[in-house]
């Protein structure tokens, strides 16, 4: 691990309670300029007896093995598909060596940390600045950008005796956007007559078909040209009268972080005006302090919740909070001076992972995402990891693809300011089901920020190799291949996997008790992480596992029988505008004319399509499939042959 995520080797000279010397091995290291273009600049200079809970997350081992058996029983043509392991089985796959506990545990106490607590898998320290630098041989400084403040160091090292066992330590040099992917929210006002006309100058503005839209899209009521709905989604994606059972034992969760949290109130609200069933939700911390932030948020949490609700009602759901203090250790003491360091994504993994199979949620939505450049390397791969395990304990992870089309940047920040594309993540890494966009009905068209493209970081995944080369040699414009393959890594895990309607027209959600318009690829994952709820409904109900991970189902060889293709549109991005966030930015990269279309096939504006529910429930539970024939009634509208 280390030769993957060490960015340098030196040795220097380290003090340790004695005056012996020790070799260093530096882990992790960001560039000041890369923090100046991402808006970080130092605002305090922390007192040395500050507190501050850094994790140390031990090497996994065998995680090649790990991430065969989740391929093996994720491939329908497998005798061991949907066999999914419990938490135990998937630990001890891939647990650290006693070795390496060992080996850091002793280290910390010996330069004079007592406040340490392992899990086998995750070390955790509660020190002071004093002490972090000293035994980092860092130099943690108060960052701030926009408001938010953050205790971070530009690099770190450990000695070189115990740098094999560490994949990664958090948090250091990771500081992240971690944005929710919606847009800028618009006030629901009396007429519908400027929101109407928003919509069809955003259609006109994207890039038409050039193929010919697929004809096999479901029609709708003229009322979805104008709102979207949740009798909107089930007409567009053929839900029906499905109707799910809250006892089956399909759960749907979803990730709300940056101090968001969904409110009882406006889902009362949402329920009354489109006259749907009362239904709750329950709310888990993940860490200290979560449902009680500073200043608490409901956009992007509320449009999470009611989209969801809108598309699976009754089936249980789960609001995971990650705002807050770092995780809780009941070994060690928290104050609040730890605040503002969480991270959420190693944090928010390592919990669910440590829950039973039985208290997980199978069918996971997650709104919220950054640039892959500024994720060091070796957090991203863990994280990654973290959500392979999460697959093959039959939890099907979904994230949304991002909101900045081809990017918004678009430099590198090596220090070398090239222009590039920014692919994002957690979207590129191969294990998660990405989920683009698409606007417009009658017929959906990929939306014009629909994020998509290749990581830098993670290799392409054999199970979308088929697709990707087609669209490589017979799909893909010429100056895909030619005028921007300098901008993108070929070779890189491709993203979204499949789409979902997110902008033109609006949601309608309620927010603050009033009505509100929302989208983006924040409203298209939890229709998407719905939907999967309802399948994994009707599974759990034939006797069969849930779905887990979904990803090599949905590029079988089946998958064009209830995935509709979207073949016009277009996303931009590179341009010197954040359409995110519809601000012009000063010092980015330009690449005239960069967009990613959609076309027959894999692309990477809406990847393979869009679901056709009720042609998914039949291959779900077909045997050819990976289900099996099965008599009798699910839901309301669908009984096998």
């Amino acid at each position: 691990m280390v030769s993957k995520t060490i960015l340098g080797a030196f040795a220097l000279l380290f003090a340790a309670g004695s005056n012996a010397a020790r070799a260093m091995k530096r882990m992790e290291s960001v560039s000041h300029a890369a923090l100046a273009s991402q808006g970080w600049a130092v605002a305090r200079r922390p007192a040395s007896q500050e507190s501050i809970t850094l994790q140390i997350a031990l090497t996994l081992q065998n995680t090649e093995k790990m991430i065969s058996t989740l391929l093996d029983r994720s491939n329908q043509k497998s005798p061991n598909y949907g066999k999914w392991l419990d938490r135990d089985e998937v630990n001890a796959i891939v647990q650290p060596s006693a070795e390496a506990n060992k080996a850091v545990v002793n280290w910390l106490k010996s330069e004079g940390v007592s406040k340490v607590h392992s899990d086998g898998t995750v070390v955790t320290l509660a020190t002071t600045i004093e002490t972090a630098n000293r035994i980092l041989n860092a130099n943690f400084q108060g960052y701030q950008r926009s408001g938010i403040a953050k205790v971070r160091t530009v690099e770190y090292s450990v000695p070189h005796d115990v740098a094999e066992h560490i994949d990664v330590i958090h948090p250091t040099t990771f500081f992240g956007s971690t944005q929710a992917f919606a847009p800028v929210h618009a006030k629901y006002g009396h007429s519908l007559e400027t929101v109407k006309m928003s919509h069809l100058e955003t259609r006109q503005g994207a890039l038409l078909p050039t193929e010919g839209n697929n004809t096999k899209q479901q029609t709708v009521t003229p009322d979805c040209a104008i709102i979207i709905s949740p009798a909107c989604i089930k007409q567009l994606y053929n839900i029906g009268n499905y109707t799910a059972l809250a006892t089956s034992g399909s759960k749907i969760g979803f990730g709300s972080f940056l101090n968001q949290s969904a409110s009882w109130e406006d889902l009362k609200l949402f329920n009354e005006y489109f006259q749907l069933p009362q239904h709750n939700f329950t709310k888990v911390e993940v860490t200290k302090g979560a449902a009680t932030p500073p200043v608490l948020e409901v956009a992007e949490a509320n449009l999470d919740i009611q989209s969801v609700v809108g598309v699976a009602y009754p089936l249980p759901i789960t609001e995971f909070l990650t705002g807050g203090s770092p995780p809780f250790i009941p070994d060690l003491e928290m104050t609040n001076e730890t605040r503002n360091t969480n991270e959420p994504y190693l944090p928010y993994y390592q919990y669910l992972l440590s829950l039973k199979n039985s208290e997980l949620p199978q069918a996971i939505s997650n709104s919220y995402g950054e640039p892959e450049q500024t994720v060091p390397r070796a957090y991203a791969e863990r994280t990654c990891i973290l959500i392979a395990m999460m697959g093959l304990r039959g939890v099907t992870v979904m994230e949304s693809s991002g909101d900045t089309g081809i990017g918004a940047g678009c430099l590198s920040n090596d220090g070398k300011k090239r222009k590039r594309f920014d692919p994002q993540f957690p979207s590129t890494c191969p294990w998660i089901t990405s989920v683009g966009g698409t606007q417009a009905v009658n017929p959906e068209i990929a939306w014009v920020d629909s994020s998509g493209g290749f990581s830098d970081y993670f290799p392409r995944p054999s199970y979308q190799a088929d697709a990707v080369e087609t669209y490589f040699t017979k799909r893909a414009p010429e100056k895909v291949t030619t005028t921007w393959l300098p901008y993108y890594n070929n070779k890189g895990r491709a993203f979204p996997d499949i789409s979902a309607h997110s902008l033109t027209p609006y949601y309608l959600i309620f927010e603050n008790g009033e009505k509100s318009l929302s989208g983006g690829t924040s409203a298209a994952v939890p229709v998407m992480a719905g939907i999967i709820g309802l399948l994994n409904d009707a599974r759990l109900r034939a006797g069969l596992p849930t779905l887990g991970f979904i990803n090599p189902w949905l590029y079988g060889p089946r998958s064009s029988e209830f995935i509709i293709d979207i073949t016009g549109g277009a996303s931009r991005g590179c341009d010197g505008i954040n359409w995110q966030q519809l601000v012009r930015l000063n010092n980015s990269g330009i690449i005239p004319g960069a967009t990613w279309n959609a076309t027959i096939g894999w692309d990477p504006v809406t990847g393979l399509g869009i679901p056709d529910f009720q042609k998914m429930l039949k291959s779900a539970l077909n045997k050819k499939d990976g289900g099996q024939a099965w008599a009798g009634e699910v839901g309301s509208e669908w009984t096998s042959r």
